[in-house]
């Protein structure tokens, strides 16, 4: 069993970040941007945890990271974007379109601060709302059964 914290717009909250890390003590990150200084530095106080990310639009001057990720956890295929570059605050299907055609389970994005999960025809689309407000997301992997929520500290 894999328990994965998701985060997104932190936005140089790094106590915070830090406080809901210790609340749940993943065994994975997942971050969608707009805050990745915050990722990285836990990622220096807690360097056992394997962490996913990408930066945002206000990570513009980040050049160690890239916009988009692909990648599997135990069989579940995740396409991790921050989600300006698909227009997120005034529609989704762009960012459908695309988890389809990459053949991804689920799709995590952020940049709206808000909360949002879906699941339609095999696809779920995320968004654990911002971490600089408290909110975030966990997604547990169990073998073939998933279960994503979200939290708010």
């Amino acid at each position: 069993m894999k328990k994965i914290l998701i985060l997104s717009d932190t936005h140089s909250n790094f106590n915070k970040v830090l406080n809901i890390f210790e609340i749940e003590k993943p065994d994975i990150v997942i971050a969608a941007g707009d805050g990745i200084r915050d990722i990285d530095e836990l990622s220096y106080v807690y360097n056992t945890v394997k962490y996913y990310t990408v930066k945002g639009n206000c990570d513009f001057f980040d050049r160690n990271h890239e916009e988009e990720n692909l990648f599997d956890i135990d069989g579940v295929k995740i396409f991790l974007t921050h989600g300006h570059l698909y227009n997120v605050k005034r529609e989704l299907e762009s960012l459908e379109i695309v988890g389809r055609r990459l053949k991804a389970d689920i799709v995590i994005y952020g940049h709206t601060h808000r909360e949002y999960i879906s699941e339609k025809e095999g696809l779920i689309m995320f968004n654990p709302g911002a971490a600089e407000d408290g909110k975030y997301g966990i997604l547990i992997i169990d073998g073939s059964n998933v279960k994503l929520f979200h939290k708010q500290i």
